[in-house]
């Protein structure tokens, strides 16, 4: 499984959360303590929002604590929104076109867990999928097929609506081609202004996903980075230590991150 991080507050440099804290992302990559895959080690990614309305995005096919690419950029970005995830494959092929965060349009999305069945899926998820975004799909992971069944399902207008649809969809081809494999996954996507993001499981253990506000993160150095009050972190796995700063978002959640805090209701599935 992999890890991910997204952010939502006043701008930070992005190595604030990547790399500075005791159990950063890029330390993530080596020594996951909350999954199954200790290592995350087939690609980073990273997505972000600034000056300009599109995102920018970063993607490469290596190791995070092996790309000096990463640990340059993240120090020289300063952002108020972005994501960014370490890969463990699991559907699809090692390359950047399937390393997320993926892009389509000014929206950016990113997932840990796996849709079971999927390739007995796939043909018919691909009959859900609407243009312009079934030609914006560029790989082969059923991460991005969700990304683009939620946009074709109207994900920039009403993400609740959305998302919501995206998981009945992928729940109603499972029943009918009887899968009896797990569908696991937490998802965050934003369009530039608020993040959106789901904690769900269905025949297993629903990944892990966390949500803190207003944290002072122990970092690697022994010194603390104190964010603002109003800045949010969600993440796969606590940065650090300190786990009582931590909230874990319920399994069967919908997580909404904006300028009033953070919203969880129950996704009603």
């Amino acid at each position: 499984m992999c890890r991910w991080l997204a952010y939502h507050g006043p701008e930070v440099r992005m190595s604030t959360l990547l790399h500075d804290p005791e159990h950063s992302l890029l330390d993530q990559s080596k020594h996951a303590t909350q999954s199954s895959w200790v290592v995350n080690g087939d690609g980073v990614g990273m997505g972000w929002y600034a000056s300009d309305p599109d995102p920018g995005q970063y993607r490469e096919t290596r190791a995070a604590w092996n790309d000096e690419n990463v640990k340059s950029l993240s120090r020289q970005v300063r952002s108020g929104l972005f994501l960014a995830h370490v890969r463990a494959v699991t559907r699809g092929t090692v390359s950047r076109t399937n390393t997320h965060p993926f892009l389509m349009g000014d929206w950016l999305f990113q997932h840990n867990g796996d849709i079971g069945g999927f390739d007995r899926m796939r043909r018919r998820l691909d009959e859900r999928i609407t243009d312009p975004w079934y030609q914006c799909r560029q790989g082969q992971t059923d991460s991005e097929t969700m990304f683009a069944l939620a946009l074709s399902l109207g994900l920039q207008d009403d993400p609740p609506g959305a998302i919501r649809g995206m998981i009945q969809t992928i729940l109603e081809l499972r029943l009918d081609l009887n899968i009896a494999d797990p569908f696991l996954m937490t998802i965050m996507t934003t369009g530039g202004d608020a993040l959106w993001g789901a904690r769900f499981a269905a025949g297993g253990d629903a990944p892990s996903m966390y949500y803190a506000r207003g944290l002072a993160i122990r970092n690697s150095d022994g010194s603390t980075a104190a964010l603002a009050e109003n800045a949010t972190v969600v993440v796969s796995e606590p940065l650090d230590q300190g786990g009582h700063d931590w909230a874990e978002v319920p399994v069967g959640s919908l997580l909404h991150v904006g300028d009033a805090g953070v919203q969880i209701e129950s996704l009603g599935i």
